[in-house]
């Protein structure tokens, strides 16, 4: 059956896709930044901002998909989404603000209070957001084109939290300040673009609905489903550990704090760069290969991060762009072949589980962020790393061991699991 014509023009997709960029902003100095920043410079501890943002992480896997079942269910003339997005926007502005820039003299109470606050508003608002953009378009074609634009429109994001610390060249808190200026005042203009010009899509009312635990039994029972799940998140646990503790390496290792934000945009800027040359490698050895080289790839790249020392930048410039290219395969890979595992599952069903197995892909994603915090963070404060930094041998061989160690452990048995558990899945897609 011939595909309908596609909805969307050029500008419709940018006002679609541009919201994504400034929730991607705050959200990548949250993953990067903002832990160390409140463990060190505000004197909370490595072990309470640990112990504060791994509950928040348990937390967030749990509202995801139930603010998603949610969003389903609610009706109105705006839609199911809308609605939701609307409610939670005056608290991802207010509890983003409040994480960025906070007064002089906090507590843990007001961290958790404002991190518990921000993941929830923004569950709520992004839960709905996604899903429009993977249900707007009747167009098989333009489907790809709305991902593609909204992945870039995230790295746009990312790449402007990285970018300012080496602007502003100021301390971190500064730095952050600002990000949460810019988020106050973008983030308005871009919701606005979104209400005003992203076509507006008739929702069906679905008289019954399947439970949860239901949809997700029937996902786990998938082999090559549970197989890749385990692959995707310890691979997910080592590069949040390696992404959580970048901070703290070019710190205490490479000695050179205002670099900081330098590495980071060599990442992102690799991340970007890289994405056409997996996907054109996949076309050639298959995506499994293709993931497991971009594993083993990283790996060597992290046993490089043992050979820095204080003042290698360049060194340390080459081994973020090393994993940058790598984390990107990490990313891309995974979802092509939860796609291919949807198709088959739905040829072999008769109907499609895709939102049930997307739910337990993200909910297995912020699990892995659990690592840095809940593991490698309380270890590290115990390792002697505070407010003054600790230069001592073991207490920086500890950080080098869950910065590249442990990772490249991680790595090494995932790229041996996925050569003999996991095949790639080759069926195509139900016609419809």
């Amino acid at each position: 059956m011939k595909s309908p014509d596609r909805i969307m023009n050029g500008w419709q997709l940018v006002c679609f896709s541009g919201l994504s960029a400034p929730l991607a902003m705050v959200g990548f100095a949250v993953v990067s930044f903002v832990p160390t920043f409140y463990a060190i410079d505000m004197g909370l501890g490595l072990a309470v901002v640990g112990a504060v943002f791994m509950f928040g992480r348990f937390f967030d896997v749990f509202t995801d998909p139930l603010i998603g079942a949610l969003s389903d269910r609610t009706g109105g003339r705006l839609g199911p989404r809308v609605p939701w997005m609307l409610f939670s926007f005056p608290g991802v502005l207010l509890f983003a603000w409040l994480l960025l820039s906070p007064p002089d003299d906090i507590s843990p109470v007001y961290l958790f209070c404002v991190v518990s606050g921000y993941l929830l508003c923004v569950t709520a608002f992004d839960v709905p957001y996604s899903s429009i953009g993977l249900e707007i378009s009747p167009n098989v074609h333009e489907r790809s084109v709305l991902a593609g634009t909204k992945a870039f429109f995230q790295i746009l994001g990312a790449l402007v939290a990285s970018l300012v610390p080496v602007i502003i060249g100021a301390q971190m808190g500064v730095s952050l300040g600002t990000l949460a200026l810019i988020f106050v005042i973008a983030m308005p203009i871009a919701m606005a673009a979104f209400l005003i010009w992203t076509p507006k899509r008739t929702h069906k009312t679905v008289q019954t609905h399947p439970s949860l635990w239901g949809a997700w039994r029937n996902c786990l029972r998938q082999g090559a489903f549970r197989k890749l799940m385990i692959a995707f998140f310890a691979v997910q646990a080592a590069n949040a550990m390696t992404v959580g503790l970048l901070v703290l390496f070019v710190t205490h290792v490479l000695q050179a704090k205002a670099l900081v934000g330098q590495m980071f945009l060599m990442l992102l800027l690799a991340t970007a760069f890289f994405v056409p040359v997996w996907t054109l490698l996949s076309k050639k050895i298959g995506k499994r290969r293709t993931w497991m080289s971009a594993i083993l790839i990283c790996a060597v790249v992290l046993v490089a991060s043992y050979m820095v020392g204080a003042g290698d930048a360049l060194l340390m410039q080459a081994i973020c762009v090393g994993l940058g290219a790598c984390m990107t395969c990490d990313a891309v890979m995974p979802t092509s072949m939860l796609a291919d595992i949807v198709a088959q599952d739905e040829a072999d069903s008769g109907h499609s589980r895709a939102a049930s197995y997307l739910a337990l892909k993200n909910a297995a994603s912020k699990m892995a962020f659990v690592a840095p915090m809940g593991v490698a963070f309380p270890i590290l404060g115990m390792a002697g790393f505070d407010k003054s930094g600790a230069s001592a041998a073991e207490t920086v061989g500890v950080l080098l061991f869950f910065f590249a160690g442990l990772p490249c452990v991680l790595r090494a048995a995932v790229a041996a699991y996925l050569w003999r558990k996991l095949e790639d899945q080759t069926v195509a897609a139900p016609a419809t």
